[in-house]
C-alpha cells in the first residue's frame, strides 16, 4: 500500500513495531516486578503508571534505534560500566527497601499501605522509565531487532520512523497492561502476611538484579564463563 510520506507499509510498520516492544518488554527484570508490586499492595493505577514509565523507556531506545542516533548508541556502549554502576546501585538500594516495607497495619486491606498515600503516580512513572534506560542492553536489543526486520533505514522518514516508535510503545504498553491487570486480579489475596513476603520477594527479585549489574563490573574473564555456562 503506497501512502504518500510513508516509505515502508505503515501497517505492516505498526504491526512489526508493536510486536517487537511487545517482544522485549516481555522478559521479566526489575521494571516487572515493581509493576506486579504495585499493582497489588497499591493498586491498578499504580500498576499501570509504573509500566507506562518502562514502556516509554523502550519507545526512548526504540527512536534510538529508528532514528539511527548512533551518536547516541556510541556514548551508551562506551559508558556501559558507568550506566550499570548506577543502575546497580539504584536497583540495590530499591530493592533493599521494598524488602523492608511493611504494610502500615497487617491484615488491613493493601489500600491503607502508607505507599499509597505519599507516592505519586509521576513517582511510579518515572522510576520505572528510570530503570529501563539505565539498561544497557535494551538499546542493543532494539538494534538487533530493527536490523533483523530491515528495519534500519526506516529514520530515513520522519513518518516511518514516528509511526515505528509510538507502535513499538503501543506494544510494550500492551504486555504491561496484561502484567497489571493479572496482578490487580490476584489483589484480594494479598494481605497481612502474603503482603509482607511479596514485599521481600519482589525487592530480593530487584535487589538481585542490582547486584548482578554491580558484579558484571568486576574484571573477571566474563566471555569464558558464559561459553562455559552455556550462554
Amino acid at each position: 500500500m503506497n501512502v504518500p510520506g510513508f516509505v515502508f507499509n505503515p501497517i505492516a510498520l505498526a504491526i512489526e513495531g508493536a510486536a517487537i516492544g511487545f517482544v522485549i518488554a516481555v522478559p521479566v527484570g526489575p521494571a516487572a516486578a515493581l509493576c506486579i508490586r504495585r499493582s497489588i499492595t497499591v493498586g491498578a493505577m499504580a500498576g499501570y503508571m509504573t509500566g507506562i514509565g518502562a514502556a516509554l523507556g523502550d519507545a526512548v531506545f526504540g527512536a534510538v534505534a529508528a532514528f539511527g542516533l548512533s551518536f547516541v548508541e556510541q556514548f551508551v556502549i562506551e559508558r556501559e560500566s558507568w550506566l550499570l554502576g548506577i543502575g546497580g546501585m539504584v536497583l540495590a538500594i530499591m530493592g533493599w527497601t521494598t524488602m523492608r516495607h511493611r504494610p502500615r497495619s497487617v491484615g488491613d486491606p493493601v489500600a491503607d499501605d502508607r505507599e499509597h498515600r505519599v507516592a505519586t503516580h509521576l513517582h511510579y512513572a518515572s522510576s520505572s522509565f528510570f530503570i529501563t534506560v539505565f539498561n544497557p542492553v535494551t538499546v542493543m536489543a532494539f538494534g538487533a531487532a530493527f536490523a533483523s526486520r530491515n528495519l534500519a533505514g526506516v529514520g530515513a522518514s520522519l513518518p516511518d520512523a514516528a509511526l515505528l516508535v509510538g507502535a513499538v510503545f503501543c506494544g510494550a504498553l500492551a504486555w504491561w497492561t496484561i502484567i497489571c491487570a493479572a496482578s490487580v486480579s490476584l489483589r484480594a489475596r494479598f494481605t497481612g502476611a502474603g503482603l509482607l513476603w511479596l514485599n521481600r520477594c519482589s525487592g530480593a527479585i530487584i535487589l538481585g538484579f542490582g547486584l548482578l549489574a554491580l558484579v558484571s563490573l568486576l574484571p573477571l574473564p566474563w566471555k569464558q564463563i558464559g561459553r562455559y555456562l552455556g550462554l
